[in-house]
């Protein structure tokens, strides 16, 4: 059997697949300011009566990422940037951003060595301004991270109270200013986030679930509970991803609008050859 669980902006969804066939569904209203209260409400009510151990899956999609950020309740992050040559800082409107010396090249070579003292003092002033997280993101650091290493172990060592995220980490993709961005959210999401997942476990575990759980993603695809801790980020779009794969579900292929609308966003899925 197969659990789906779909939170919206008024109602939590959720539905119990049985060889291949809907065995039972569930609608309960979502609380804004517990969505796991909604999504577990919502868990007991379909799952009433089947026995834990004959579930093989469940799959939840979230919004609580992106209402953090629609909210404006994300935590603020320290941005230790390392743009090296070619690239204007002023251009960026990232907040929240401290620029260094230091660069690699493309293919991951060092053209330009840290400035260590320049470092050192970007973590007083950090520390001064109260900070407590921190994003390091290398222009090429996806090539060579050496610089975002050094500045993390300069980090734990002057500053341990201060959580530090690293770019390469995030992705690995060379859009600077994606990988600053997505850098950025998952330092400001992650510890809520890892709250969240944790809450959920427990109360599988209470429950006796011990079919492998999953969080939908943006781009429609699942990724295992444990994983997505470490990219908080993927799960931003997930509400709406749900409704999307819904939709095409239940629509004739090439004739599929979408308009998601959350209490905090309204979101215009985009389907590209399903």
């Amino acid at each position: 059997m197969l659990i789906g669980i779909d939170v919206g902006g008024t109602t939590t969804d959720a539905v119990l697949i049985r060889n291949g066939e809907v065995y039972s569904t569930a609608k309960v209203s979502t609380e804004r300011g517990n969505l796991l209260k909604s999504l577990l409400n919502a868990l007991d009510e379909v799952s009433r009566g089947v026995p834990p151990e004959q579930l093989e899956r469940v799959v939840f999609s979230t919004t609580v990422i992106t209402n953090l950020i629609a909210e404006g309740k994300t935590d603020r992050v320290a941005l230790l940037l390392i743009p090296g040559p070619g690239v204007n800082p002023s251009s960026y409107v990232f907040p929240d951003s401290f620029y260094l010396k230091g660069a690699m090249d493309f293919r991951g070579r060092e053209i330009q060595p840290l400035d260590e003292a320049e470092v050192r003092e970007t973590v007083n002033r950090i520390r001064e301004q109260g900070y407590f997280r921190a994003a390091v993101v290398s222009k090429f650091g996806q090539r060579n991270p050496s610089h975002e290493l050094r500045i993390e172990e300069i980090l734990r060592e002057m500053y341990p109270d201060c959580q530090v995220g690293l770019g390469h980490k995030v992705s690995g993709k060379l859009n600077f200013p994606r990988r600053i961005a997505t850098s950025m959210l998952a330092s400001a999401t992650g510890e809520r986030y890892q709250e969240f997942v944790a809450e959920i476990k427990k109360a599988l575990e209470e429950r006796d679930i011990r079919a492998p759980v999953y969080i939908l993603k943006a781009d429609g695809g699942t990724l295992p509970i444990e994983k997505s801790v470490e990219f908080p980020v993927e799960t931003i779009f997930s509400g709406p991803a749900a409704s999307t794969i819904g939709a095409l579900a239940l629509t004739p292929e090439g004739q599929t609008s979408v308009v998601a609308v959350s209490y905090t966003h309204l979101t215009l899925p985009t389907n590209r050859e399903g």
